[in-house]
Formats: structure tokens, C-alpha cells, sequence
């Protein structure tokens, strides 16, 4: 089976067959990535065509040495964030308005624990996934990509880095302070739940 670099190097020389495979390798996993990052299925669709239209634009400018997913995903990103961007512009108030205080989006405390364990273990294992969707969505967009591109898309820290085109040490501390307050936030909703 062709590498995703091999499917770019044939799709720049003619094959458009390499391209359709692309997309279809990426379907599901960059959907996926989008809707949880845009929270907004109909969005995350339309995001995903931008992101290969895109690919397919620019293919010359693909650099070889470079992983393709990562590029592919970086480019998703960029279109993401430009979405949240313009769609909190349109509206009269941002749904993060009135997340955390500033000093609790820079603070890098241990992860708060749970009843169930960690932010961590919540997140990995699964449990209450439509609350764990809404947490994810009460993150500011840079804990919120980072943490997705960690935990839903398996990106190591080096390829995190480079979708986010940042070093690796800002990778750590953002998935750092995103499980802190994500941990914050389900604590907060397990305290909500037993009142």
C-alpha cells in the first residue's frame, strides 16, 4: 500500500485517483478532528472540502520531507480557527465569554483529580462522552486544538508541534493546561450534579 507522501508525489504528477484515495483515507479522521475542534457537524463538512480543496490548490507547494498528515492537518486547523474566528465576530456573544479568568488559562497546576480520576482518565476512557464534548467545547480554541490533536487524533507532541507550528514545550503546556481546566470544569459538573 502507498504511503500518504507516495499518493502526493503520483497526485502531482496527474493521478487523480491518488487524490480520491487521500480523501478517503482522511474521511473519517479529519471530520472527526474538525467537528470536535468546530463543535458544528454542517461546519466540520464544509471545513473538511475547504481543507482538500486546499490540498488539491496547493499540492506543488508540498514539501516531500514533511508528513502529509501533518500538513493536512495543519492546513485544517488554519481553516478552523479562521471559522471560529469569523462565527464569533457574527455573534453577539461568545459562547467563551465567560470561561475561567486569565490567570486560571496561564496557571499550570496539577491536574485536579475527580471521583472518576483524572481529566486524563476521562477523557481516554470514555465515560459520559456528550459531557465530555461540552467540556472540550468550553476550552479556549488553542487548549481545545491541542487537546483533540492529542487525545482523539493520537498526534505525538513532535507532530503536534508541527500542525500548531509550535515547539514542542508549548505543546506540553497547553496539554497541560487544557486537562487542568478540563478538570476544573468536570469537577465543577460533578459538584452541579449532586446539588
Amino acid at each position: 500500500m502507498a504511503t500518504d507522501e507516495q499518493l502526493m508525489a503520483e497526485f502531482i504528477a496527474g493521478s487523480e485517483s491518488a487524490f480520491r484515495e487521500l480523501v478517503s483515507r482522511y474521511e473519517r479522521e479529519l471530520y472527526v478532528f474538525l467537528q470536535r475542534f468546530v463543535n458544528n457537524g454542517a461546519a466540520a463538512e464544509d471545513l473538511f472540502q475547504e481543507a482538500f480543496i486546499q490540498v488539491y490548490r496547493n499540492a506543488d507547494k508540498f514539501d516531500s520531507q514533511r508528513r502529509f498528515r501533518s500538513w493536512l492537518f495543519t492546513i485544517a486547523s488554519n481553516k478552523a480557527r479562521d471559522y471560529l474566528r469569523a462565527s464569533r465576530r457574527r455573534a453577539t456573544q461568545s459562547l467563551d465569554a465567560n470561561f475561567g479568568t486569565e490567570n486560571e488559562k496561564a496557571a499550570f497546576a496539577d491536574v485536579l483529580e475527580t471521583d472518576g480520576g483524572s481529566a486524563q482518565d476521562l477523557l481516554i476512557g470514555g465515560e459520559d462522552a456528550a459531557a465530555i464534548r461540552e467540556m472540550i467545547g468550553r476550552l479556549p480554541d488553542i487548549y481545545r486544538e491541542v487537546l483533540i490533536l492529542s487525545y482523539f487524533s493520537h498526534f505525538s507532541y513532535k507532530q503536534t508541534a508541527e500542525v500548531l507550528d509550535v515547539p514542542v514545550g508549548t505543546v506540553k503546556s497547553r496539554l497541560h493546561s487544557a486537562l487542568t481546566q478540563f478538570g476544573r470544569l468536570w469537577k465543577q459538573r460533578q459538584a452541579e450534579q449532586r446539588l
